[in-house]
């Protein structure tokens, strides 16, 4: 792991980033692999409820949380 700099587009900034080497990444894709399950899970619970009807407001709040980190988690196992 390491701090880079990376060049912003158009601009002349550079921003700064904390990177991880590929073998880094290998070591910690289970991990995010078994994150993923679990939220899907608990996205899927509150998706049954959401469906049914009867969802309540606090629900619809957790339903709405566990699907952008569902979709967040996906994205970055795509990418490694």
């Amino acid at each position: 792991m390491k701090w880079i700099n990376e060049p912003v587009a158009n601009t002349g900034y550079c921003e700064a980033m904390f990177a991880l080497s590929e073998n880094e990444i290998r070591i910690l894709r289970p991990t995010f692999e078994r994150s993923l399950m679990y939220y899907r899970k608990k996205y899927e619970q509150f998706e049954d409820i959401r469906q049914s009807g009867e969802a309540t407001e606090h629900q619809l709040n957790k339903w709405t949380m566990y699907s952008e980190i569902v979709g967040k988690l996906e994205c970055l196992i795509k990418m490694i």
